[in-house]
């Protein structure tokens, strides 16, 4: 496995209203849910007694709290194919940050979801930051597994 793995989702919005209507669900949960089902089982695959930690950039008090509420309630419910129980195995947790915070990580996460975001918009379109950051996407036996794109 590389240094590191690109998990990452887009929201085609017009495709997804198109299909669900005007946002069926929080746009922000269908992504929070899609990158944490597959750190979970990236997490399983590297590392026995991983823990998950999601470091979250603030956007408002309404919506940091909507989005925490999702978090509990996966943590609950669990998702997809990851059960209440499978999420618990990586003792998961939310840390909210300011952008004014410069955290390092959530400056790779903007760099790294740009090239993504006009790759999924225009995939036809040359795009070298996409290129050089495509084998790092998170695949399973050879299958692209960590670029979910909706719908």
């Amino acid at each position: 496995m590389p240094v590191y793995s690109i998990i990452a989702s887009a929201i085609k919005q017009a495709e997804y209203i198109d299909k669900f209507g005007w946002l069926h669900e929080n746009v922000y949960e269908v992504a929070l849910s899609f990158v944490i089902e597959q750190a979970v089982m990236v997490l399983d695959e590297i590392e026995e007694n991983a823990e998950l930690v999601i470091i979250i950039e603030r956007r408002g008090i309404k919506e940091d709290k909507q989005l925490l509420k999702h978090f509990n309630q996966l943590c609950t419910t669990g998702m997809g194919k990851l059960s209440a129980e499978g999420l618990c195995k990586v003792s998961p947790s939310v840390i909210f940050h300011n952008k004014k915070e410069n955290i390092n990580g959530l400056q790779l996460a903007d760099l790294i979801a740009y090239p993504i975001a006009r790759h999924v918009l225009e995939p036809a379109k040359s795009n070298q930051a996409f290129k050089v950051l495509e084998p790092r996407i998170y695949r399973r036996n050879s299958r692209l597994e960590g670029l979910k794109i909706y719908p």
